[in-house]
């Protein structure tokens, strides 16, 4: 299990694939993540555990980000203000790792951030148009103990979802101890 980089529910302003004209120069078949609309400072949490880089391309791409790596995944939270981890310092899913920014090339404060398979060190899919990135949202969860049901938002023509009515046998309850 993935959990988002940001605590609550986040307001995604750029998702996986999105806007592909602007990402063809860079070889991308569209956006390569996810954007968050957050205000400078938000905590950022490490959606996995792995073993951090912290990298800086100034005021160019993605700024100050850290890469999160382990032998089976691959995490970049991009645009930061800041962070306290150090190079090869390992990290926790769950653990405070950053606080977010506008710096890099950006139209204003937000995070972004891009998941990758690895097997034995390599990235998968490299072709896929995304140089290995990934759409990871079904695979994500947001901060234990909100769940699908009660704490995503949902949009107008989805909100009959939340007055409908399952047989036991068709629906999954979270069990609260």
């Amino acid at each position: 299990m993935i959990f988002s980089p940001l605590p609550g529910t986040p307001l995604i302003t750029q998702g996986f694939g999105q806007n592909p004209d602007l990402y063809a120069p860079y070889g991308y078949a569209g956006h390569n993540g996810f954007d968050f609309g957050v205000p400078e400072g938000t905590p950022v949490f490490a959606p996995h555990d792995g073993v951090a880089a912290v990298k800086d391309d100034g005021p160019n791409g993605y700024g100050l980000y850290i890469v999160i790596e382990a032998p089976n995944r691959r995490s970049i939270l991009a645009h930061l203000s800041q962070t306290t981890l150090v190079n090869g310092q390992t990290v926790y899913q769950g653990d405070p790792i950053a606080a977010s920014g506008s710096s890099g090339t950006g139209t204003g404060p937000h995070l972004h951030w891009t998941f990758k398979i690895l097997k034995n060190g390599a990235v998968q899919n490299k072709s896929n148009g995304y140089d290995g990135a990934m759409d990871v949202s079904e695979l994500t969860r947001l901060r234990l103990p909100q769940d699908l049901h009660a704490d995503a938002l949902y949009a107008g023509d989805a909100t009959p979802y939340l007055s409908a009515v399952f047989a036991a046998d068709q629906v999954l309850h979270r069990v609260v101890s």
